[in-house]
């Protein structure tokens, strides 16, 4: 039996367009294309976290990151 997939855990001021339409199912959105999406984080309002590094989906999952706080 496959045990379902749990998405990783990613940082609660990561934010995009189709995160804020759709919810958790924002990758089914149609206009969403992985690596062509345009993040930002709620904390700094740009698409540079408060520690000046990029943000994303994986480098927004990564704990050890100063502002990183779980979804």
């Amino acid at each position: 039996m496959e045990l379902p997939q749990v998405p990783a855990p990613r940082c609660i001021h990561l934010q995009s367009k189709a995160m804020a339409v759709h919810g958790e199912g924002f990758e089914s959105d149609a206009d969403y294309q992985d690596g062509l999406t345009n993040f930002w984080c709620l904390k700094s309002a740009r698409a540079l976290g408060p520690d000046n590094d990029t943000v994303g989906i994986e480098p927004c999952s990564n704990p050890d990151r100063d502002c990183y706080e779980e979804y």
